[in-house]
């Protein structure tokens, strides 16, 4: 296989990267395009003019495609970089807005685009990639042929062709037709049967319309794919094949398929294939998502079920310089509450009741550690905030009284991350003679909780932030922890039978449970990373126009903002 090399090259290279030099350094908006790899000269790959072919689907769920019988799909995967489990904006709710994002390399928040009305957009902005790569290569010859009116009006603004057809067979037609006289470097094809049979029966193969709407869309695929390999000048192209949808669409997934993050939203579950005779196989995967939980615990549900401690005094918060962290984990069941109590040690939980102590409670989506000291006047409290808990997923809340200066704070965290802090010097004592409660404390002015609870810990001393950090999403405690020998009370609340939830620190107190209560089995994700985290590990509807500005060696400018990232085959 011979290299193409030789002194003249060479000498020419060299040349050519001089004018690049001076090239780039009076263009400083533009940063760099990755460079090619160094391919050899053989059968197998071409060097001719690049081309971009996009299709684009909707409503096509990357878990369905996968499932379905698509071979002209599949036909491309020796030679592309793909995933199943990509994911369009988990926020987003309608085709337009998923446009957008494939359009421009931007979110909804730059773009603006948040309904199909287009009301309040920011396109002047944050412009189509059609326009951008006419701004930079005004020859470059781009085409759209969308199953869209919509599409077409809004979209395509840069396009030297744009058409809108009433179904897609026909879009898949005028695709070949284009693809078998025409010059175009950048062919776009839309189409919307596959999102039109899920609206109407249902987004899994388990509906026969869904999966025949997909094993169409294959027939059309392979039929644009042909027209592409006829074309004359074939041999001297060198084409870039993107195929993927804007988005998924709702549907139950089995519970045994459902780990709480994005990747069981099925309204984000999108495909991408960027597929080139130069690229390698690389499938991307889901990414690790967190360690598994799992157990038998009980739901605290409404006035029916909770568990109490009589004789809790070693549950005290004490004085002005006592030191305590407090940490338990929490599953919610429902996205908001209203100031129901999960654990706390307090006479009552009303809204200005006197009564000294402390509550940790829910409201609306977050939650609160909340005191009245006993220098508290006039029914005083004072909150510390914790953020946001997304249902159905395990979370480790933490609290702690620290003194710094002379002064005493209390700092709330969750899943080990600091949220929130306030100053406590005046509030007094927290001393009370009270029970320690589990789930419903009696009250009036709030609701009822539906959580469920467990690895509940209380230190006697102050716990330093990193080692909140490090062990929030440990499941278990034992000698191995730092701060072990300040456990005064440990309940891992996962004991699975009879009417006590047994504390295994060294006072042995356990709560005692009341009411029609019951064990139930539990197997989740311990601390999943956010949807964000996940996502930058996974192809994203965004990144398509930063993939293609790549092909066709067009720099992006930093005042084009973009959001999305280059994916390469290794």
């Amino acid at each position: 296989m011979m290299k193409l090399k030789t002194t003249k090259a060479v000498a020419w290279l060299f040349i050519c990267a001089l004018l690049t030099a001076a090239i780039v350094s009076c263009n400083k908006d533009f940063t760099r395009v990755l460079p090619d790899k160094e391919y050899t000269d053989s059968v197998d790959v071409f060097y001719g003019k690049r081309k971009v072919l996009y299709i684009i689907t909707d409503g096509a769920r990357g878990a369905s495609v996968n499932a379905a019988n698509v071979p002209n799909i599949k036909s491309l995967l020796p030679k592309s970089i793909y995933s199943w489990v990509a994911l369009n904006d988990p926020n987003s709710k309608n085709d337009a807005r998923n446009w957008a994002d494939m359009l421009t390399g931007v979110k909804s928040d730059d773009h603006g685009v948040t309904s199909n009305t287009f009301e309040g957009n920011n396109l002047e902005r944050y412009k189509v990639m059609f326009e951008r790569i006419k701004e930079v290569t005004p020859s470059i010859k781009i085409a759209s042929f969308s199953a869209s009116a919509l599409f077409k009006e809004k979209l395509t603004a840069g396009t030297d062709i744009s058409e809108a057809y009433a179904t897609d067979a026909e879009v898949k037609t005028a695709v070949v037709n284009n693809l078998q006289s025409d010059t175009a470097t950048f062919v776009v094809a839309h189409f919307n049967d596959i999102d039109q049979a899920g609206a109407q029966y249902g987004y899994d193969n388990s509906f026969p319309q869904y999966k025949a709407a997909i094993e169409t869309f294959d027939g059309y695929v392979g039929e644009i794919l042909n027209a592409v390999k006829a074309r004359e000048n074939y041999a001297n192209e060198d084409w870039m094949i993107v195929i993927a949808s804007s988005g998924g669409g709702e549907f139950t997934i089995p519970q045994n398929q459902n780990d709480n993050t994005v990747f069981s939203n099925t309204s984000a579950n999108t495909f991408t294939i960027y597929s080139a005779l130069k690229y390698n196989p690389r499938i991307i995967s889901k990414p690790f998502t967190g360690n598994r939980y799992l157990g038998r615990t009980v739901r605290m549900q409404n006035e029916a079920v909770r568990a109490e401690i009589d004789t809790a005094d070693i549950f005290n918060l004490g004085g002005d310089t006592s030191k305590f962290t407090i940490e338990l984990k929490v599953k919610k069941n429902g996205e908001r509450f209203n100031w129901p109590s999960i654990l706390g040690k307090r006479r009552e939980w009303s809204s200005g009741h006197p009564s000294v102590g402390w509550v940790i409670y829910l409201e609306e989506k977050y939650w609160y550690f909340e005191l009245r000291g006993a220098k508290e006047v006039n029914g005083n409290y004072r909150q510390c905030r914790g953020r946001d808990l997304e249902p159905n997923q395990w979370k480790t809340l933490s609290v702690k009284s620290e003194i710094r200066g002379g002064r005493r704070y209390i700092r709330t965290y969750t899943n080990g991350q600091f949220d929130n802090e306030i100053d406590i010097t005046d509030a007094g004592d927290l001393d009370n003679n009270d029970k320690l409660k589990l789930g419903y404390l009696n009250g009036t002015g709030h609701g009822s909780p539906d959580v469920y609870l467990s690895d509940i810990r209380f230190f006697k001393t102050t716990l330093p932030d990193a080692t909140i950090q490090n062990y929030a999403c440990e499941t278990t405690i034992d000698e191995g922890h730092p701060y072990y020998s300040f456990l005064v009370g440990y309940w891992p609340g996962t004991d699975g039978q009879g009417n006590l939830i047994r504390d295994f620190g060294p006072q042995a107190r356990d709560f005692k449970l009341i009411g029609n209560y019951k064990w139930e089995d539990f197997n989740d994700l311990i601390c999943p990373p956010s949807a964000e985290t996940l996502a930058q590990f996974v192809p994203q509807t965004t990144d398509i126009p930063s993939q293609v500005f790549n092909w066709f060696r067009i720099a992006s400018r930093q005042s084009w903002d973009l959001s999305g990232r280059v994916w390469l085959d290794q």
